[in-house]
């Protein structure tokens, strides 16, 4: 079950608001610098547009697979401690506000906390705990 990643409006305007604002930038350089504007701002467009359209989750046979641009994370259903819903702004691989926040066991709590931001986020949830063991229910 592979499920993208929900995008809030305000972190959709910043991402196409860059990639405009870049494509101006390249088309308003005199001609003479348009080579060197579009080989320094293509790797930035291109990062932006990955993690826009490449932050995705799946329930995979044994583990949480996260993906976020050139981000991955493996997460055994076995290390999760515990699985909440949660809002916050903490870097993550989420495109939203609206998250699910995810505890891993023997893991510390910066290293072991991931966030992501499933579109239905509470029926995700519902087949993600389906899945887990030990659990920490709260």
């Amino acid at each position: 079950m592979r499920v993208r990643s929900a995008v809030d409006a305000p972190i959709a305007a910043v991402v196409w608001g860059t990639v405009g604002l870049c494509a101006a930038i390249v088309l308003m350089a005199p001609s003479a610098h348009r080579l060197t504007a579009l080989l320094v701002i293509t790797p930035v467009v291109g990062f932006l547009l990955w993690m826009y359209w490449g932050t995705y989750y799946e329930l995979r046979p044994d583990h949480l697979y996260c993906r976020s641009g050139p981000l991955a994370e493996r997460i055994p259903y076995a290390n999760i401690r515990s699985a909440t819903l949660a809002r916050n702004l903490f870097s993550s691989m989420a495109l939203s506000t609206k998250r699910i926040k995810i505890r891993q066991h023997g893991r510390g709590f910066v290293a072991g906390t991931t966030y992501i931001s499933p579109v239905d986020r509470e029926t995700f949830l519902s087949e993600l705990l389906r899945r887990c063991e030990n659990l920490e229910t709260r």
